[in-house]
């Protein structure tokens, strides 16, 4: 099996979320596209928003990258993100992948007005966030 050479996202906002919709296997470049993007986006909310990742079709990144996303991911808490749903497959090595570029990781004392969770089900994460009042 081969992987394509580079991934590809979409970001929209409706209401106070973000959707990303991941895909392929991300290189350093579209990771720093998908960055500048969402950094953008951050700082255009002025209330407290949530973030919803489809990445069922997203292969995976190298380290460095998941460095850059993790510092991104910092930068949208600071910038009023206070939830973040995860729509995964089954596989757990997405999963550990995802989980490193969390900042509450090791204590729950640096962001613990963030949180995060992960689901098999795109509906089972809308749920999640509508009852913690977050809806498109």
């Amino acid at each position: 099996m081969r992987f394509p050479s580079y991934g590809q996202y979409s970001l929209e906002t409706s209401g106070n979320m973000v959707e990303v919709y991941a895909t392929g296997a991300w290189s350093m470049p579209t990771t720093r596209a998908f960055v500048d993007e969402l950094k953008l986006l951050a700082e255009s909310f002025e209330q407290p928003w949530s973030a919803l990742l489809d990445g069922r079709r997203w292969i995976l990144t190298t380290p460095e990258c998941q460095k850059v996303l993790a510092d991104a991911i910092v930068m949208c808490i600071e910038n009023n993100l206070k939830r973040a749903a995860y729509v995964l497959d089954a596989g757990m090595v997405k999963r550990a992948q995802i989980e490193r570029t969390d900042p509450n990781l090791q204590t729950r004392q640096n962001y613990p007005d963030y949180q995060r969770d992960y689901f098999y089900s795109y509906f089972d994460a809308l749920k999640w966030l509508k009852a913690q009042g977050f809806e498109p």
